[in-house]
């Protein structure tokens, strides 16, 4: 009970910085739209989400898991044909009143229908394992590449590989499924750079595009990066405040949520503040012995988008449009991670 309380703490304390940050973007974007309004509704509804999960039986998820799986799919092959166009993706569903992301939640779904599936199945051998859940990711990745929208997948195949270590497999199979990696990365690698007109035809100019952006970030190049190792730089120990941002950056709000947050509160406050979400990890880290099918690629998942947000925003990894879990704006992304908070703080009643 003390842990779920110091996550809520927590929770309410990430909250308030992304809070500041989202209104702190509007000294710095020319099209601000009430991201500070918008992400506080989009917490209020994250935390009555919480509370009502606590308070109903939501095994129900876990014992219809497979029309769920189908649904979240059906939603994808919606998007792709008449989805909203945000950035050069085809990757949301205007619902009237908000746009909704489909792929935020299919990663919830992929957690809730991987761990039915292996908790029903776990009698059947390692290779029909493998085979089914690398199906099971297969579909909604395709789809999900076809928007395009690349940071989901990685979110997806964090997802798979947390349940195959959670299968203990032998060696040997995460070593083959490694080779396979490597083949499927290298023929794509080589289609991109020798082969960019049929490149060009299978996956279609924008992929093309995000493909020169992570090519920027290995020759050095890159105006988004560029600027935001300036505002970075320039923040000191301290930061500049809320109201002064010296040096422009794009996508201010969601993908460089980081360098806004330096700016706002420099290289000491951010030392803190990793400082509190490495603690909120160690919370749920915590809850591990009680089910690790369901906390594991949970575990993974905030620390790995969190780590390679922070990381593409100094300029150790390309920009592949991953959010910073809690801080970033996005309503679709926020449910999604409220939900995560919601079942490990839920865990006991999850049989």
């Amino acid at each position: 009970m003390k842990k779920n309380i110091s996550l809520i703490l927590i929770l309410i304390l990430l909250m308030l910085v992304s809070l500041i940050n989202n209104y702190s973007a509007k000294y710095i974007m020319v099209d601000y739209n009430n991201y500070f309004i918008k992400q506080l509704i989009w917490y209020i509804i994250g935390f009555i989400i919480i509370f009502m999960m606590s308070k109903i039986n939501f095994n129900y998820l876990f014992k219809y898991s497979f029309w769920l799986y189908l649904f979240g799919n059906l939603l994808l092959l919606i998007t792709l044909f008449w989805g909203v166009n945000v950035n050069g993706s085809n990757s949301w569903l205007s619902l009237g009143f908000i746009n909704f992301q489909p792929s935020e939640l299919i990663k919830i779904i992929l957690i809730i229908y991987l761990y039915s599936f292996s908790k029903k199945y776990f009698y059947i051998s390692n290779l029909k394992y493998i085979l089914f859940i690398s199906l099971i990711i297969l579909i909604p990745s395709i789809l999900t590449f076809l928007e395009p929208d690349t940071g989901a997948i990685l979110i997806y195949i964090i997802i798979y590989i947390s349940f195959l270590i959670s299968r203990n497999l032998n060696k040997w199979w995460y070593i083959l499924s490694s080779i396979l990696i490597v083949l499927i990365i290298s023929s794509f690698l080589i289609l991109y750079y020798y082969f960019q007109d049929t490149f060009i035809n299978i996956f279609g100019t924008s992929f093309f595009y995000r493909m020169d952006r992570i090519t920027d970030f290995i020759n050095g190049e890159g105006y988004q990066i560029n600027k935001a190792l300036i505002s970075i730089g320039s923040s000191g120990l301290l930061g500049r405040g809320i109201r002064y941002i010296p040096e422009y950056f794009p996508e201010a709000p969601t993908d460089f949520a980081f360098t806004l947050l330096i700016n706002n509160i420099g290289l000491i406050g951010g030392i803190i503040f990793l400082i509190i979400y490495f603690y909120f990890i160690y919370l749920i880290i915590n809850k591990y012995s009680l089910n690790k099918n369901l906390i594991l690629p949970i575990i993974l998942i905030l620390m790995i988008q969190f780590s390679i947000n922070v990381l593409m925003n100094v300029g150790l990894l390309p920009i592949v449009g991953i959010t910073l879990p809690f801080i970033s704006y996005g309503g679709s992304n926020l449910i999604s991670y409220m939900i995560l908070i919601g079942l490990v703080i839920n865990v006991k009643s999850i049989k």
